[in-house]
């Protein structure tokens, strides 16, 4: 698409959507590791799995939608900023594309339910900033949100909501990346604190607290930027010594090298550096 404003831009996306006749059902095209546990979080309290997508707007699972990649995050090959011209809000890209042919409404999906789970990254979370202070103000819905660090990111009436989970984490047997974060804690969620809770805000948050209290806190590493060429070289140096699997190297990048790396960055400089050995 052609490079323009972020109205111009939304509207030559939503008209190449209405275009698209090769279509499959949500719950079929997200494979990822990530919505793989949410779907898993989503069957064990019997709930209904939707999908929040920058490209798509607020996706149901049952609904048949086409293969695509546009994401709202500052990097990659897929990010739709790149295309837009002039000031970019996160929220005025997210209503634009909430009027796409594939797009349900969270606000009327969340009529009727007793709670609302949400999975967030920074980003996301300031697309559907406007979306969740809606659904925290129903009556009789339990708000519940996850991701790393995301109160930082939201506003003060939709702090409460974020369960306190933290890198601590990774020691109650939920190892992962930090792209994966809000959904292991989703899981941990439901498969832990949901069973024993009483409904109420301040007992879920009491209840993350006390199961990682066992475990100090470590203040993470901060992770250096390099160039593309480097993680190159870094990659070719660590598939023989880390293991053959793309998820292993990043992993060992991230947390043994100290080295930053987007998910979809990483698997674009992976893939090269495999064509390049074969």
């Amino acid at each position: 698409m052609p490079r323009g404003t972020l109205e111009q831009t939304a509207d030559a996306w939503i008209g190449r959507l209405k275009r698209e006749t090769q279509l499959q059902p949500a719950a079929d095209l997200y494979k990822g590791r990530a919505f793989q546990m949410a779907r898993k979080a989503s069957e064990h309290v019997s709930g209904r799995f939707a999908v929040l997508s920058a490209g798509l707007g607020y996706v149901k699972s049952e609904t048949p939608i086409p293969g695509y990649d546009l994401t709202i995050r500052p990097v990659g090959p897929a990010s739709v900023l790149r295309k837009i011209k002039g000031e970019v809000c996160a929220a005025r890209w997210w209503a634009h594309v909430s009027k796409g042919p594939f797009s349900s409404t969270l606000a009327k999906d969340a009529r009727g339910s007793s709670q609302v789970l949400v999975c967030l990254s920074r980003a996301y979370a300031a697309m559907i900033e406007k979306e969740l202070i809606g659904v925290s103000r129903m009556e009789g819905v339990q708000l519940r949100l996850f991701g790393l660090s995301i109160s930082n990111h939201l506003c003060d009436a939709l702090k409460p909501y974020v369960m306190p989970y933290d890198e601590r984490l990774d020691r109650l047997g939920r190892p992962g990346t930090r792209v994966d974060f809000p959904q292991r804690a989703l899981l941990d969620f439901v498969t832990n604190i949901s069973p024993r809770s009483d409904g109420t805000l301040e007992t879920d948050r009491k209840a993350v607290a006390a199961r990682l209290a066992p475990f100090a806190f470590r203040r993470p590493r901060v992770q250096k930027r390099v160039s593309d060429d480097e993680i190159r070289r870094m990659v070719t140096r660590l598939m023989p010594k880390v293991g053959p699997t793309s998820n292993m190297v990043l992993r060992h990048l991230r947390n043994v090298e100290g080295v930053s790396c987007e998910q979809g960055r990483f698997s674009r400089i992976y893939n090269d550096v495999r064509r390049g050995l074969s």
